[in-house]
């Protein structure tokens, strides 16, 4: 009990004394800063946001799905209704059963989520050391 109550002590010790000299550092001034997105009428940079994208789609989505992102949900980053189809139609989904009980691939549609570029969680940590991505 006396060990327990003396480590106690000497952890709130330290930390007050790092929280003194965090009060005893110079205040630092940030900059002004303003981004068009602010307040109730501000906007993306459209052309930012694609540029955005098309990196995830080249790069990120080798190991990354967006699970949650619907081929449909372009639209908010200022694609067409063509743009988002040829978009989904690279990529490819599990469907089905057709009428044999069998899954089968199809072209994704708008409607359609993001496919993982894994089959499964299992898949996907023995491709990346053990880490889900």
């Amino acid at each position: 009990m006396r060990k327990l109550l003396i480590s106690t002590l000497a952890g709130l010790g330290a930390l007050m004394g790092v929280q003194a000299t965090a009060i005893a550092a110079e205040a630092v001034e940030l900059p002004e800063v303003s981004f068009s997105h602010e307040g109730p009428f501000g906007t993306y940079d459209r052309a930012a946001a694609q540029r955005g994208f098309q990196v995830f789609e080249q790069v990120c989505s080798a190991c990354h799905s967006a699970k949650y992102l619907a081929f449909r949900n372009l639209a908010d980053l200022g694609y067409n209704e063509d743009e988002i189809k040829a978009i989904a139609a690279k990529k490819q989904v599990q469907d089905g059963p057709d009428d044999n009980g069998d899954m089968f691939m199809r072209p994704a549609v708008a409607s359609d989520r993001w496919p993982s570029p894994y089959a499964n969680e299992k898949q996907a940590r023995a491709s990346n050391g053990g880490a889900y991505p």
